[in-house]
């Protein structure tokens, strides 16, 4: 199931349907990481985490969803 999770998140990053740069709040702090580093590129493992933090946020929110229609549902 992760697995398909992670493509379904993948799926929606790249249809445009979800979109990070959109919140206000994810571009000031992303902004203050990428200041961490002088040549203004975030390391790979930086990069990766926010990636994987994110994927993790969307699967949190997709679980959330579907127990709340469970539930809903009765």
């Amino acid at each position: 199931m992760e697995k398909q999770l992670q493509e379904l998140f993948c799926d929606e990053v790249d249809r445009k349907r979800l979109v990070f740069e959109d919140s206000p709040q994810y571009n000031k702090w992303y902004a203050q990481s990428e200041a961490l580093f002088p040549n203004g590129d975030l390391p790979a493992a930086v990069f990766h985490l926010l990636e994987i933090s994110n994927c993790i946020a969307f699967t949190h929110g997709f679980r959330l969803g579907l127990r709340l229609k469970r539930w809903a549902e009765y």
